[in-house]
């Protein structure tokens, strides 16, 4: 008989075990606590997620950080002084840029070689730029944040200086909000005091706008905290 040949059975491949997915609890499934304390804030105090007034009112504001900002620290408002403060540097800025003109048209200079007139614009235009730069910036970084823990207020004083205060939410007595003038009442913007219980009795944001909300909203976060701390949360 001829031989039968069997041919070899390929080896099977063992079946892959997948370890089972961990069980995630419901705090986990519903997220970090402060995230949901932050929105309900928001919601009992009309607010929600956005940025007003040319950047200088910032509602939870995404992506945006500071310095010494904690892991488990959310930004809940961004303030800047309102956009009409700049008004005043903005026109000085725009004077410095038209005296010169100004001055040759007088002639004052016709004695001056054409050298020694253009050395001195160009050396009046540079500061004229740096004067806008530094203002423009002092505008920019100082700002008073507002997270779920605490009260940040930034105070940029120049390229080499800057001032910043802390506050815990829980140190908190009385938030108050100054709104004066018919410029100010009509802009909706004023000076937001915060008498707290820390190192520095006074925090304060100046110029900011719509004080009366950020006054409810700093409340309204500072009451829920402590009643998670009443309930030892």
């Amino acid at each position: 008989m001829p031989e039968v040949y069997v041919a070899p059975k390929p080896p099977q491949s063992r079946a892959k075990i997948t370890p089972p997915e961990p069980i995630q609890t419901k705090k986990e499934q519903e997220g970090p606590w402060w995230k949901d304390l932050i929105q309900q804030v928001l919601k009992d105090a009309g607010e929600k997620s956005r940025k007003a007034v040319m950047g200088a009112y910032c509602v939870y504001p995404e992506g945006m950080k500071f310095i010494n900002q904690q892991q488990d620290e959310e930004i809940v408002l961004l303030l800047r002084a309102h956009p009409i403060t700049n008004v005043g540097w903005i026109l000085v800025t725009l004077g410095m840029v038209l005296l010169p003109s100004f001055l040759l048209t007088t002639g004052m200079f016709t004695g001056v070689p054409g050298k020694f007139l253009f050395v001195g614009q160009l050396v009046w235009y540079v500061m004229t730029v740096v004067y806008a730069f530094e203002k423009f910036l002092f505008w920019y970084y100082s700002v008073f944040i507002v997270t779920n823990e605490r009260l940040v207020d930034i105070d940029f004083t120049n390229l080499l200086w800057r001032d910043i205060t802390y506050a815990n939410l829980n140190h908190i007595e009385e938030p108050r909000s100054v709104t004066g003038g018919f410029i100010r009442s009509l802009l909706q913007y004023g000076n937001v005091w915060i008498t707290t219980a820390s190192e520095e009795p006074t925090v304060e944001a100046t110029r900011v706008p719509y004080p009366d909300k950020v006054v409810d909203i700093i409340s309204r976060l500072s009451e829920e905290l402590e009643k998670r701390r009443e309930r030892g949360e």
